[in-house]
């Protein structure tokens, strides 16, 4: 399974967890490109992670010939064309869960179209997240018959028991987090966090970015004084900085209000369905093409709401911190819609099993 980055893990474990219960045994691998998406597949139990080759057609050959699967699953939008042909050249099946196209990835897409076409022809199965993925896979030359909407494997993902956090809130206390941050997002993250501790002692934020690295140490100021997370537990800080990665699930965990980046930014969101999972509401900017889906569903149940932009983020936050019942209403509406759309890994797994891509039950 090819999960590019930590995010398309998330969505790559409830397959491997389907994939395990109906064939126990099975060797599953699952290839990444990032850090942060090698370090989340090493915590799926009975998974061999390693990095994906660099797609030029000698790496992918080696990598094929070392491994020699039976079948290639690449999740969301992570074509890569020497990976695929590979396959195809060797006999392994290849398919798409979670498959998405937004329309800028089409756009982009379009400037090289035969070389797309070529491609996702040779994708046995195409799953998809909602039928506009549906026809603009059929637009880029996917087969008709291959294409199927089966929807977003993320919403079936199960958080791992243990990652609970040790720390102790106090009745009183509310904490918000601020999760998947991006660069362009952390001045006007930090005014928030900063307006939410002046409005009251008992309130806590944590900001988490997307990329430690690629934001830079976080200066104390503006009355703050900023604990950093990688130095173990904060004591009485009210404001924690995760500067490590793979601790976002732990702080939704115990979350009042949380705001998912990326979608101040131009980066087109991020999964809003994680802190969703624990009934938390959920506050999302405008720009959403990379979680749209998912977003929407949690937007028309009543569990997130879209701020125009950074200047309404503090007050819609302090807004949900003033009203206990508003806040709880919209959590328990979005952790309904999360469970009212799960299903998605059974039904790909379900098509794997028809079309004869796994082989026969044990």
């Amino acid at each position: 399974i090819h999960a590019a980055s930590a995010g398309e893990t998330v969505g790559a474990e409830p397959v491997v967890r389907e994939i395990g219960r109906r064939f126990p045994g099975r060797t599953i691998g699952v290839t990444s490109m990032t850090r942060a998406g090698k370090e989340r597949a090493e915590k799926i139990v009975g998974v061999r992670s390693r990095f994906v080759p660099v797609d030029l057609p000698g790496p992918v050959r080696e990598a094929f010939a070392r491994l020699d699967p039976s079948l290639l699953i690449i999740v969301e939008t992570e074509i890569w064309p020497n990976l695929i042909r590979e396959a195809a050249r060797r006999g392994c099946p290849v398919t798409l869960v979670s498959g998405r196209l937004s329309a800028r990835a089409a756009r982009r897409m379009a400037w090289v179209r035969p070389l797309y076409e070529s491609v996702i022809r040779r994708v046995d199965l195409v799953g998809v997240q909602r039928e506009i993925d549906r026809e603009r896979f059929l637009r880029f030359g996917a087969l008709p018959e291959s294409v199927f909407v089966h929807g977003n494997t993320k919403l079936d993902f199960e958080p791992a028991g243990g990652q609970a956090l040790s720390l102790r809130r106090a009745d009183r206390e509310r904490w918000v987090v601020f999760g998947s941050i991006r660069p362009g997002e952390v001045e006007p993250v930090l005014a928030a966090a900063t307006r939410v501790l002046a409005s009251s002692p008992h309130h806590r934020v944590v900001v988490a970015p997307r990329h430690p690295d690629r934001v830079g140490p976080v200066r104390n100021g503006s009355g703050i004084r900023w604990h950093l997370w990688s130095r173990g537990e904060p004591g009485g800080s009210r404001a924690i900085w995760v500067d490590t990665i793979g601790e976002l699930l732990r702080f939704y965990r115990i979350a009042d209000v949380a705001f998912v980046g990326g979608s101040l930014s131009n980066h087109g969101g991020h999964n809003p369905i994680e802190p969703a999972r624990f009934g938390v509401p959920v506050l999302l900017g405008p720009n959403l093409d990379n979680c749209r889906e998912l977003a929407d569903i949690l937007i028309e149940a009543g569990g997130a709401e879209v701020i125009a932009g950074p200047e309404e983020l503090a007050e819609r936050i302090l807004y949900l911190l003033a009203n206990d019942g508003e806040r709880r209403r919209r959590g328990e509406a979005g952790l309904r819609a999360v469970e009212a759309h799960r299903g998605a890994s059974a039904r790909f797994v379900d098509r794997l099993v028809e079309a004869g891509l796994l082989g026969d039950l044990p």
